[in-house]
């Protein structure tokens, strides 16, 4: 059984979980709800000649949690329920005694970043398990937040009195962020992180220290005093996910939770994935108030 972890880039939203097996596998965003898929024979050659071979693929079978079980989704019935039934089961009975080894540790150690002119990472694009899949552009373009994510808001540019909404865009703060990343860092190249926090670009061979890579996904050392209050403010918003990354320092590690807090609800949904705490009861004060603000989401719903 392996168990490993990947980032979910662009834009940056947490580390997967990932338990996969022979013939199943688990993952999981906040190491509480699993989402289950099976591998199957394609229903598309339950009737195939002799002389086809057979395909294979991941289906879907069902969300997993500690509190609530399984929750299975419909499955083609031309497909053979049983054995998949028997796959998933084996697969859950192990998942609680994986989940107490929760964060598990990174593999994407393939990186593709936006770069300057000088070829020094900016912003952390997407990235890659395998060496085979670290080619071409995945994307191109750097983004701060998904489209429908109108949650960022920048002090800086508050005070500097840029709007939230331009009069067509929601997302004004987060499209000035990366209208800057573009226009710093117009190269791309894949990077293999090396054992030291080294990379090596994989087109030229060329090898950069370790303190050349934005250890939270995005520079800061801005020539323009807004546009690093403006990296700054951004980074301060994501803390609570980016709190899942291992190889913070403990100075680094102790900043973001104190601005994570600000953002509770988030906190809650992503605790259980941090790989160190430095202020425990800083976290735990989040916690709290992410409890009681949902219980009294969930009283004002009550009839």
């Amino acid at each position: 059984m392996r168990c490993y972890a990947v980032r979910q880039l662009n834009p940056f939203s947490g580390m997967l979980q990932v338990v996969e097996g022979e013939a199943a596998r688990a993952y999981s965003a906040n190491g509480s709800l699993w989402r289950i898929q099976v591998l199957a024979e394609r229903p598309d050659h339950t009737w195939r000649s002799s002389n086809e071979a057979a395909s294979r693929q991941y289906f879907n079978w069902g969300l997993w949690s500690r509190h609530q079980g399984m929750h299975r989704v419909t499955a083609n019935p031309i497909l053979d329920i049983g054995t998949m039934q028997r796959i998933a089961d084996e697969l859950v009975a192990i998942l609680p005694d994986l989940e107490a080894r929760l964060p598990f540790a990174p593999r994407d150690r393939f990186e593709y970043w936006a770069c300057d002119h000088t070829g020094r990472p900016v912003a952390l694009i997407g990235s890659a398990l395998h060496l085979e899949t670290a080619n071409g552009t995945p994307d191109t373009r750097w983004r701060a937040t998904a489209i429908g994510d109108h949650d960022f808001v920048s002090r800086t540019l508050l005070e500097a009195g840029t709007p939230t909404h331009d009069g067509f865009s929601p997302r004004t703060h987060a499209e000035h962020l990366e209208s800057a990343v573009r226009h710093r860092a117009q190269a791309r190249h894949w990077f293999e992180r090396l054992a030291d926090g080294s990379g090596q670009r994989l087109d030229n061979r060329q090898i950069l220290p370790a303190e050349r890579f934005p250890p939270l996904g995005l520079a800061t050392d801005w020539d323009d005093l807004l546009m690093q209050g403006l990296a700054e403010d951004y980074l301060a918003w994501l803390a609570p996910m980016l709190l899942v990354l291992p190889g913070i320092t403990d100075s680094e590690r102790a900043r973001l939770e104190r601005a994570a807090i600000e953002r509770a609800l988030v906190v809650a949904d992503f605790h259980r994935l941090y790989p160190k705490v430095i202020s425990p009861s800083l976290i735990e004060r989040a916690l709290v108030e992410a409890r009681l603000r949902r219980a009294h989401r969930g009283g004002l719903q009550t009839p």
